[in-house]
């Protein structure tokens, strides 16, 4: 059985499905964690970026700021309602629904995807890899998590300790957020419940290495890493056509 996190479920509150993503993003942003991914990024042939299940939008705005504007993006999401509103001010952008069940890439283009890829089974991992392969398309898929109980009790501070004291600064300000976290701290338990749902969810890289190896050929390289860092971890997907 394959159970979705909470987030993932059309009769989730939008409203807290929005404040959950954004500070799942915000926080990552704050703690620099996708600092590498601009490394990697360079050995694509564009600046131009897909992304996909972008959420809150916070991982895309902060890589795009990091780079000086160099790198654009386009964002899409299944519930494209979750971008922040401070994203959006920022990016000056919508974010078009997308549901990547039924994706098709475009050929030649680049999408990239930011600690969502762990809510797919691995038969829908497998066949988002084939379809980029198809259609000679490349991604960047990048994970926060690992099936490890360093990963467990990274989410377990996030949720209760991280999260209290850092709900005030999340802009925009939102008092509704202060009521989920302080008074009524719904906010902690699902972000708590998602967060290690996601972890028991996650591959090593061995494991990715296993589902995807076999798919790789001349024309078509898939390379899955690690990049440790005090932070929190990165496990990074390259899958590019060299076409």
């Amino acid at each position: 059985m394959f159970v979705k996190e909470l987030e993932d479920y059309s009769w989730f509150p939008s409203f807290l499905r929005k404040m959950q993503l954004e500070y799942v993003g915000w926080i990552s942003v704050q703690l620099k964690l996708y600092t590498p991914v601009l490394a990697l990024m360079q050995r694509f042939s564009s600046s131009t970026w897909h992304d996909l299940a972008s959420g809150s939008g916070w991982p895309a705005y902060y890589l795009r700021k990091k780079s000086n504007n160099t790198i654009q993006y386009t964002l899409s999401d299944l519930y494209p309602n979750s971008l922040s509103d401070e994203v959006k001010n920022h990016l000056r952008t919508q974010i078009k629904q997308v549901d990547l069940t039924t994706f098709i890439p475009i050929a030649g283009e680049q999408y990239s995807m930011f600690n969502a890829f762990h809510h797919f089974n691995n038969a829908q991992q497998r066949k988002f890899i084939e379809k980029m392969k198809d259609a000679r398309a490349s991604c960047l898929i990048v994970e926060v998590l690992e099936p490890s109980w360093i990963s467990f009790i990274q989410v377990t501070l996030a949720a209760f300790l991280l999260q209290p004291l850092t709900a005030w600064a999340i802009q925009p300000f939102s008092i509704v957020r202060i009521l989920t976290t302080y008074l009524l701290p719904i906010q902690l338990l699902t972000v708590a419940w998602d967060g290690w749902l996601s972890v028991f969810k996650s591959k090593s890289i061995h494991q990715y290495q296993h589902l995807f190896n076999d798919l790789a050929n001349e024309q078509f390289t898939i390379e899955v890493k690690r990049i440790q860092q005090l932070q929190g971890n990165l496990v990074v997907i390259i899958a590019q056509s060299k076409s």
